[in-house]
């Protein structure tokens, strides 16, 4: 803000500071989050697995698959949540575009 005048100046290199101490915030807490959350999941399937006799195959491919799987879970969820913070961005330039004509 300008004090002489009370005008708010635009501040380019602040406002960008800002947004990038938002995101890194958020992503720091995500992270953590889901870290803490998948290695406590994945630490209970390897105790499981641990318990399982080493004849018992398929119970032991079931909880490998499983543990895949919570990879799988958590990336997809990491790509939806980059997807949802973009859409704003991605919704603003197809709006500038405009809709495409086919020419067939």
């Amino acid at each position: 803000m300008d004090h002489n005048t009370g005008e708010l100046k635009v501040e380019p290199f602040r406002d960008a500071q800002i947004a990038l101490a938002q995101g890194m915030f958020a992503t720091r807490e995500r992270e953590e989050f889901f870290g803490n959350a998948y290695s406590q999941i994945l630490s209970d399937l390897f105790i499981t697995w641990l318990k399982t006799e080493p004849h018992a195959a398929k119970e032991r491919e079931y909880l490998y698959h499983t543990a895949m799987a919570l990879g799988s879970v958590k990336e997809k969820l990491m790509q939806i949540e980059t997807f949802g913070n973009n859409i704003k961005y991605l919704n603003q330039n197809n709006a500038q575009e405009g809709p495409e004509e086919n020419n067939e």
